[in-house]
């Protein structure tokens, strides 16, 4: 077999410029709509090979991905600014630098506005993700022309219907081997028949499994969290400043605890879609030969998602991130 040579990641702009490809653009019909520009359907209809379904199918994902990241981060600022704003401070700046006023401030007011004889504790119930295994299953059906019956996926967490084999807690029914094989009442680890509260994880190649996961994590649907401020024996030094902390805590918490559940389904995916990627890339060479006239341009979205890829984890990684600093602030605690 005569062997391909590899085209570097830096040349690919240059050579779908020389071949009149048409350049990434924003918009894509599955994806598209993110910072990076990213579209799946830029380069016509790859889907007839089965090297051209996969590709297609990891592009989709990486377009939502990315989109998905700027929605993310935008909620987050927008909650951070809610808080500053009830709090009487700039909004102004990025999300870290908002945020990280919003919480020195919410700390702030709350230290000087109560008199603590026992405690002053901020209490929520945590976000409830929900994925739907039937989605996941459906883009691995899709990406590898198979059935979705017959594709493998499993819950890291807990399951909505019934859990068919390990099962962290209290199972209905038990199976052959001692696997669950009914409803668990924990966290399922095995294969789930009805929606996932938490992350669904899929059996596929390496360019399914990562559309899959990252397709079903980015559509995940997540409650928003209950919080309140219980007084226990405190007394109120400052009511000004401690009505501001109040108001900012109802303002902008539940969206940033919400934003963060989520953020960390998404967060769980990055690591297998970064790697299927640079893999990708790598071999983008292999690609051009197997994908025909349209693989350069393919190249050059492979490209555009790999210039895009720090950005997208530091989007996600924000947004956990400063939910936890101001939820230390307000001395939050899931109940």
């Amino acid at each position: 077999m005569k062997k391909l040579r590899i085209v570097p990641v830096f040349m690919l702009a240059g050579m779908l410029l020389g071949l009149g490809c048409p350049p990434p653009k924003g918009g894509g019909r599955p994806g598209g709509g993110g910072a990076a520009g990213i579209d799946p359907d830029a380069c016509g209809d790859i889907s007839t090979s089965k090297v051209g379904r996969k590709l297609y199918s990891f592009l989709v994902a990486s377009a939502e991905l990315d989109r998905a990241s700027v929605e993310l981060e935008s909620s987050v600022k927008k909650a951070c600014q809610r808080m500053a704003r009830e709090l009487g401070i700039s909004d102004a700046g990025d999300t870290r630098t908002v945020c990280s006023a919003a919480a020195r401030e919410l700390e702030a007011n709350l230290e000087v506005s109560v008199k603590t004889e026992k405690q002053l504790v901020t209490r929520y119930t945590p976000a409830e993700c929900t994925t739907e295994v039937d989605f996941a299953a459906g883009i691995v059906a899709e990406c590898e022309a198979t059935v979705a019956a017959d594709v493998e996926v499993t819950c890291e967490g807990s399951c909505g219907g019934t859990c068919t084999g390990a099962c962290d807690g209290t199972c209905a029914t038990t199976g052959p081997g001692g696997e669950c094989a009914g409803v668990c009442e924990g966290t399922c680890r095995g294969r789930c028949s009805a929606d996932c509260q938490g992350y669904v994880d899929v059996d596929a190649s390496a360019e399914c499994k990562a559309s899959a996961e990252i397709r079903a994590s980015v559509n995940t649907t997540c409650t928003e969290p209950k919080v309140e401020v219980v007084e226990e024996d405190v007394t109120i030094i400052d009511a000004t400043k401690f009505d501001r902390a109040m108001k900012a805590i109802a303002a902008g918490m539940p969206a940033l605890l919400r934003a963060a559940a989520k953020a960390e389904l998404v967060m769980k995916g990055i690591g297998n879609w970064a790697t299927t990627l640079g893999g990708l890339v790598k071999a983008s060479g292999d690609l051009v030969a197997q994908i025909g006239d349209k693989g350069l341009c393919v190249g050059v979205q492979l490209a555009a998602s790999l210039a895009a890829a720090a950005q997208i984890q530091a989007r996600v990684s924000v947004s956990i991130e400063v939910s936890a600093e101001i939820s230390a602030s307000a001395g939050a605690q899931a109940q």
